[in-house]
């Protein structure tokens, strides 16, 4: 008989990985690499920060499954696990769907056509990511195309995010603020919220305002009111912040508030945007998943005695992949006839964008997180070494040349080096500019720019968790190295180390920068003189608080009128251009 989560998180733990082993590792239909899953009471299904991964891995096979797949997957686990259980599921999406692959980036705007794909899924719940507002074009795109579309506008939750109307009307929630929705099988009746990090690069169209502000709002005061113990079983909140927070806290700090408003309420959480699998116990009946990115995982999280004081929560990561797929869904083929239209749909985008067309051969892969940064297979060395210096390289100007590490978003696999690839490796779009500084400033910049934490938002995603996860495995989670196994997650989080559906060999996580650079300046160059320093566009307004601060306010105050656009090729071209010429 399961056990119900306990309130200690840290202090327990050692006991809390043991129990979870005995009464939630379970290998079904004789395959000895698959866990099972424990269906419950309800049972949610989640994906999160998919950026436009719906065509399946072609350099990773434990990877394999499509969006059509997912789809089918959903259909099948429906009707052949859930519906015989008498049990209620609920599809579940966090954001960030953009910048990521060629099939959402190489259209005419980002999602064109990835969207409609996308929302093919009957979810549940769906709210939005950062990448959603970077532009005011993306913020009416989404607003419009899915936010309000007649599909979703019951079902899309943005408690925190305001629409801006083009036509000066008045600001509107995003979506819904919240919903109300009762489970079709057990009447389960649940409230949903859904909150995004504090993010401040937002747009003319759209505004976020902190969670820790809008939890405490009279609409919340209002809400808890209406919505008790009484009337409610369930509360979900959803949204585009991660589980585990290791510089904000904020999903510690809406929780306290959230659990003031709803002290006897089961709480189920759902997080995004560091990209990583995490499974966080808040408190004796509030859970918080977290499902990874990339369409590599669908999360998956169960509830029994939803409306006990020891509400029973079991959890497991699902490698998207059509092996996996079968063996939770207890198929032999994963085919159904929406699935395999949608899966069509896919490979034709990708075939009139033509995606699968070769351009050279990666020699070698090259790996973002898992190599360490002065290795020959990381790919930030590739680019430091060999990229950047090649922009405008009969350049004969001083200068330094610097990119921000989450400009880069996938590794570089051996293989053929396609569009696909391309897009898939570095995804934005970018204009180079640069601003003339004197090299005393621009030879500080940086050193300033990786130990300053303000900037993280120019790593990675998930970089910082995914090295504090690694730091703080105990010994009771191994670091497996296994020949027979493939590389891939061995995730270790609240609940242990036995969450992972397929079992892999460890990967290392290996600290990255915020940026790096590329320059021909020598170190005794004198203070004063004056050099180029080129970087993304991106980085702009980072590039001149820097200098501005370590100019000490003394002298010149360098505004967006100091930075110029420098000519030369894109990153993409100048990867796609170092690719051709190893190739022959």
């Amino acid at each position: 008989m399961p056990l119900p989560i306990t309130v200690v998180r840290l202090l327990l733990f050692t006991a809390w990985a043991s129990l979870s082993l005995a009464r939630q590792v379970v290998f079904g239909d004789g395959n000895p690499w698959l866990r099972d899953l424990r269906v419950g009471q309800v049972n949610f299904l989640h994906t999160t920060d998919t950026h436009g991964w719906l065509g399946s891995h072609p350099s990773q096979e434990d990877y394999d499954a499509d969006w059509g797949d997912l789809l089918s997957f959903v259909e099948h686990f429906r009707r052949n696990r859930v519906r015989p259980a008498g049990a209620d599921l609920l599809l579940i999406d966090t954001g960030d769907k953009l910048d990521g692959t060629a099939l959402s980036d190489a259209t005419r705007y980002p999602g064109e056509k990835s969207t409609t794909l996308f929302n093919e899924l009957d979810y549940d719940l769906l709210t939005l990511g950062n990448h959603e507002l970077y532009t005011a074009e993306r913020a009416e795109r989404e607003y419009f195309d899915t936010a309000i579309a007649s599909k979703f506008r019951d079902k899309y939750v943005a408690s925190n995010v305001v629409f801006v109307p083009s036509d000066g009307s008045e600001p509107r929630p995003f979506g819904n603020k919240y919903v109300y929705l009762e489970t079709p099988v057990n009447k389960i009746r649940c409230l949903a919220l859904s909150f995004m990090f504090s993010f401040d690069r937002s747009n003319a169209r759209a505004r976020v305002v902190p969670p820790e502000v809008e939890v405490q709002k009279q609409w919340m005061q209002d809400l808890a009111a209406k919505y008790t113990s009484d009337n409610l079983d369930l509360l979900i909140v959803f949204g585009h912040l991660p589980a585990t927070d290791p510089e904000y806290h904020e999903i510690d700090t809406l929780h306290r508030h959230l659990r003031d408003l709803f002290p006897d309420l089961t709480i189920q959480y759902f997080g995004g945007h560091s990209h990583v699998r995490d499974f966080v116990e808040l408190d004796s009946r509030a859970t918080c998943l977290q499902s990874g990115r990339f369409a590599e995982t669908v999360g998956f999280v169960s509830i029994d005695n939803v409306t006990a004081t020891d509400p029973v929560f079991s959890r497991l990561y699902i490698d998207f992949n059509k092996r996996s797929f079968m063996h939770h869904a207890r198929v032999k083929d994963l085919y159904t006839k929406r699935g395999a239209a949608l899966s069509h749909r896919i490979e034709t985008l990708s075939d009139d964008l033509k995606l699968q067309k070769q351009y050279g051969v990666v020699p070698q892969s090259y790996y973002m997180l898992t190599r360490p940064l002065e290795s020959p297979e990381n790919i930030y060395n590739l680019i430091r070494a060999h990229i950047l210096p090649s922009l405008n390289p009969h350049c004969d100007k001083k200068r330094f040349v610097m990119l921000n590490t989450g400009a880069v978003r996938f590794d570089l696999y051996k293989g053929p080096f396609t569009k696909g690839t391309e897009f898939s490796v570095l995804p934005f779009p970018n204009t180079w500019r640069y601003i003339k500084l004197p090299f005393r400033i621009a030879s500080q910049l940086e050193t300033y720019l990786n130990n300053e934490p303000t900037v993280k938002v120019l790593s990675p995603p998930g970089s910082n968790v995914s090295v504090l996860k690694i730091a703080q495995r105990p010994d009771t989670c191994p670091f497996i190295t296994d020949p027979k196994l493939s590389e891939g997650y061995t995730t270790w989080d609240d609940c242990g180390c036995n969450g992972d559906d397929t079992q892999h060999s460890s990967q290392a996580m290996y600290p990255i920068p915020n940026v790096i650079q590329y320059t021909n300046t020598e170190e005794n160059t004198d203070p004063d003189q004056v050099v180029e320093f080129v970087f993304f566009s991106f980085l702009a307004n980072d590039i001149l608080n820097a200098a501005n601060d370590l100019s000490g306010g003394k002298g010149k105050i360098y505004t967006d009128k100091d930075c110029f656009d420098y000519p030369g090729k894109s990153a993409k071209r100048l990867l796609r251009d170092h690719i051709i010429k190893i190739s022959h």
